[in-house]
């Protein structure tokens, strides 16, 4: 029983190590590994990795603006994730932990700018962030061109979009990174059957309203500024519920591993804008119902 279980704590060792690169390495992509490190590793074991991580992060970021970059995201990430396993723990439903995680990292991030901002060599961080972002999107769209202070407005949107994005991604793909290091996790009292996934009925009321501030002209900047990143985030979410759908139905009709590969390189290169609309809609026609009544009338 002893060399079982440090045989598993190697590998748990082995996947903080993993988490730790592919954090800094892939951005959210690294979610995955996070996740699962949160959920086989010990709170005290999770918590002090991360600490110890991004403290280095932060003071390697003394003379180096792009490592202080990643240390807020990485530590804004690690927050968010972190925050959620430990409500998932003591059975908080998933819509109040992910609310509650995703506020975390919003917080973690405020205070990381802050501080990044009276330091001399982050004093225009935001700057820094945004520039890459601006010219790579006026590259794609050379015919409607951003001005870079309007994209300055619209960064907590992206910033809580991309923490959403690492969220969902890591809670997919959790399972399998699991498997891979062959490692035990702990149980959870509360868990999300991510097929069962389905935004709050008050999000889509909120999203409508941000979609009518921020296409009809109220003389407001400042509600429609906040109305674009609310707007932001809603595609996000509406693309997550719309793929949750899609992969429902592909389930019930069984497609195969290349038939699902193909269907969802074809959504992201091309069809991603119809899956967020798939996202929306559901909310009224509720697809996987449909789905389910019509397997349950067929059997």
């Amino acid at each position: 029983m002893n060399l079982f279980k440090q045989h598993n704590q190697r590998k748990v060792f082995v996947l903080a190590v993993t988490s730790v690169m592919a954090s800094m390495l892939f951005s959210f992509l690294g979610a995955p590994f996070l996740r699962a490190f949160a959920v086989s590793a010990r709170s005290i074991v999770f918590w002090t990795v991360g600490v110890v991580f991004i403290a280095t992060l932060f003071i390697v970021g003394l003379s180096d603006s792009k490592v202080s970059q990643a240390a807020v995201y990485v530590g804004a990430t690690w927050m968010t994730l972190g925050s959620y396993n430990e409500l998932e723990k003591r059975g908080i439903h998933w819509r109040l932990a992910g609310s509650f995680s995703l506020l975390a990292g919003i917080l973690f991030a405020a205070i990381g700018y802050f501080y990044l901002r009276s330091t001399p060599a982050n004093a225009d961080v935001l700057i820094q962030i945004v520039t890459p972002i601006h010219e790579a999107i006026n590259k794609a769209f050379p015919e409607n061109p951003i001005e870079l202070k309007a994209l300055l407005g619209y960064l907590p949107g992206l910033f809580i979009a991309s923490l959403f994005s690492a969220l969902v991604f890591g809670f997919l793909l959790e399972s399998r990174v699991v498997r891979l290091f062959g490692i035990q996790k702990f149980k959870v009292a509360s868990g999300l059957k991510w097929l069962d996934f389905r935004l709050p009925d008050l999000f889509i009321w909120v999203s409508l309203f941000s979609l009518l501030f921020s296409v009809v002209n109220f003389d407001n900047k400042i509600l429609q500024t906040i109305s674009i990143n609310v707007l932001i985030f809603s595609s996000v979410a509406y693309l997550v519920q719309g793929l949750i759908v899609v992969e429902f139905i592909m389930r019930f009709l069984r497609f195969g591993t290349i038939s699902k590969t193909l269907t969802y390189m074809l959504v992201f290169l091309q069809l991603a804008p119809f899956v967020v609309l798939v996202g929306l809609i559901d909310y009224w026609a509720d697809f996987r119902k449909l789905v389910r009544r019509k397997a349950k009338t067929n059997g």
